[in-house]
């Protein structure tokens, strides 16, 4: 048996395949069989792929997914940018520039008052995410961190804007942490530093092969061995995806194809799914549900609307792969390839539209069965509908008028009760904060027992009583976000003993988080433990230093120990990153007041009620400075 040489030849390199599980179906059974799943495959890159299969990695290259990601430089990038392209904020009041020097791609965020500049910050871009066929977002490394740029480039429509979620009063600026989730979908496999949610430790530049095929390692050592399947048989040293029955190659491409709330399940990462798995044994991905309508027409929702067409529920074995060859681009592919998948069903049919519209579209089935459309989350892109079906010449996807009436999972019909309580509230957290999902959750929640869910939906409130009385000693295992929610309650109320206690968890389970270490630093500070405070403080610093609480809790904390120009030093490094942060004018206030620079506090004092001219602390101080 093939699959017996395979095993005996991996022994022989110290890669054990002792024997394979009985499992539940044939589907689960043959996941089970490929090598390359266990803990011991490690994945080697595009470069010793293309060492065999040139031809494929040639071309491959090419695509959208082999644009995907890479270093910022003029070749990567398919903006063109002029001295007109130019954001502006309103509602921050900031000016937006992205200009080249030399291959370096820099951002210049600034803000003039009366034609002058009064504020400048430049910022040069690490990576640019996107393969330029949509658009072009930018990001840059801090680090291990990495954080989103607040400017994409529109390439369909040649138009420079904000990216999503950035606009309408909602820029981000330069604090929006890219995390594992994100890079997963437009990269290859990212390493994490261990026990960190968004700490990298290694950024490939691209989605590359094993993507789709999974690690290679075990494969790359079987080949160079002299082995290679003579019978025709599949080679379980490595996936392909036409092997897979068609539920598990939907599984590859809707692991990123298909944009929603993606809720992990217990104990699982974002890396752990590889190609041949069961999706749903890692997380799975929940969309809105409207009545009455087909919902949201994303720019990444291809594996979901095509899932709801005729030809998928009607045909046999009609995958994506059906008509999109992976290594090819969809650009250099000629429409007679698509229109060659329609007519092995449709031979027999006869075209009822008007031969005027037929020469119009050249007999192109998708350019009239998969009208393109703009999306409701992405601005200025247009893409095809997957929902292959009849439509007239004015159809448009977007539909802005319905009201969600709950969600649904798209890769498991039954979703657990505890799953579908995390999805709404992510759901309502990350993307969409209308009542209707945290009623959902509650429905959910009064028949299902789960304290850490509970604290939760009273996060959500800042309910701190409601979510104190949860709060157990069981809970002492939980994860570091359920301990953050935990020691936010106690802070709020003013038991910063347990606070820290909870804090401390957090930092265990989650240990380069700077947000959980800041938060420990300020509430040691507020204990008096000033040594302890410094030392997490200093490591938030060090893991990310444009944070601006870290700064802060830094600034104020040195205030207090009589270390004045360490205040100082770190108090100016966050009003240069924020102009705006009325809690560092106060630090600098209260800073000058202690040092007793009346010139320089009452300066600082002009500038806090500018930003909030009906602070009444600082009116009062600065009318008792002024002598009025």
């Amino acid at each position: 048996m093939q699959l017996r040489r395979i095993a005996l030849v991996l022994f022989g390199m110290a890669t054990l395949v002792v024997a394979l599980p009985f499992c539940k179906s044939a589907d689960e059974e043959q996941s089970k069989q490929y090598l390359n799943h266990s803990d011991s495959a490690e994945y080697v890159g595009i470069d010793v792929c293309a060492q065999c299969h040139i031809d494929k990695v040639k071309t491959f290259r090419e695509t959208g997914m082999g644009l995907s990601f890479d270093a910022a430089s003029l070749e990567k990038s398919s903006a063109q940018f002029e001295a007109h392209h130019i954001l502006y904020d309103s509602a921050l009041d900031f000016y937006y520039q992205p200009y080249w020097s030399g291959d370096d791609l820099r951002l210049k965020e600034y803000r003039l008052r009366d034609g002058d500049t009064v504020y400048s910050r430049t910022e040069t871009i690490s990576f640019i995410i996107g393969s330029g066929q949509h658009t072009n977002s930018h990001l840059i490394q801090k680090g291990d961190f990495v954080v989103q740029a607040p400017f994409t480039w529109y390439a369909q429509e040649g138009k420079l804007d904000f990216p999503p979620g950035f606009g309408n009063g909602n820029n981000s600026r330069f604090s929006r942490v890219v995390d594992q989730e994100c890079m997963s979908c437009h990269n290859a496999m990212t390493q994490m530093v261990d026990n960190s949610s968004n700490a990298f430790k290694f950024i490939p530049h691209g989605i590359d092969c094993e993507r789709c095929h999974g690690p290679g390692s075990i494969h790359v050592n079987y080949r160079k061995s002299g082995n290679y399947p003579m019978d025709g048989s599949i080679d379980y040293t490595i996936v392909n995806p036409s092997d897979l029955t068609w539920e598990r190659q939907i599984d590859v491409c809707q692991r990123c194809h298909l944009q929603g709330n993606n809720v992990l399940k217990s104990g699982k990462t974002f890396a752990d799914f590889k190609p041949g798995m069961v999706l749903s044994d890692v997380f799975e991905i929940f969309l809105p549900e409207y009545e009455g309508n087909d919902g949201q027409f994303n720019m990444a929702n291809h594996s979901d609307r095509f899932q709801s067409s005729l030809c998928f529920t009607k045909g046999s074995g009609y995958t994506c792969i059906s008509c999109h060859n992976p290594h090819v681009s969809v650009q250099a592919t000629n429409h007679a390839v698509f229109n060659k998948t329609c007519m092995d069903c449709h031979s027999t049919e006869k075209c009822t539209e008007t031969m005027v519209r037929r020469n119009q579209k050249q007999d192109d089935c998708v350019s009239c069965h998969m009208p393109s459309s703009s999306t409701e989350d992405i601005p200025h892109v247009s893409v095809h509908e997957h929902k292959i079906g009849i439509y007239d010449s004015t159809y448009s996807a977007v539909n802005h008028q319905a009201d969600p009436v709950g969600l649904y999972s798209v890769n498991n019909k039954n979703p657990s009760v505890e799953t579908q309580i995390r999805a709404y509230l992510t759901y309502y957290e990350k993307f969409d904060p209308k009542p209707v999902y945290r009623h959902k959750a509650r429905e959910l929640l009064n028949s299902y027992s789960s304290p850490s869910l509970e604290i939760h939906y009273a996060y959500q409130t800042q309910d701190w009583k409601e979510l104190i009385s949860h709060v157990s000693p069981t809970l002492t295992s939980a994860d570091a976000m359920t301990c953050y929610r935990i020691a936010k309650a106690f802070s709020s109320t003013g038991n910063d003993k347990e606070a820290a206690n909870w804090l401390e968890l957090a930092v265990l389970r989650d240990h380069l988080n700077f947000k959980f270490l800041s938060e420990l630093g300020s509430v040691y500070t507020k204990l008096k433990q000033f040594e302890k405070a410094e030392e997490v403080l200093l490591k938030s610093y060090a893991g990310f230093n444009e944070y601006n609480p870290t700064l802060n809790n830094l600034g104020y904390l040195y205030t207090l120990n009589g270390s004045y120009g360490k205040a100082s030093l770190y108090l100016r490094k966050a009003i240069a990153l924020n102009p705006d942060d009325i809690k560092t004018v106060e630090n600098l206030v209260l800073l000058y007041s202690v040092t007793t620079n009346q010139e320089k506090e009452k300066q600082w004092l002009k500038y806090l009620l500018d930003l909030d001219p009906m602070h009444e602390i600082a009116q009062q101080r600065y009318t008792q400075l002024s002598g009025v």
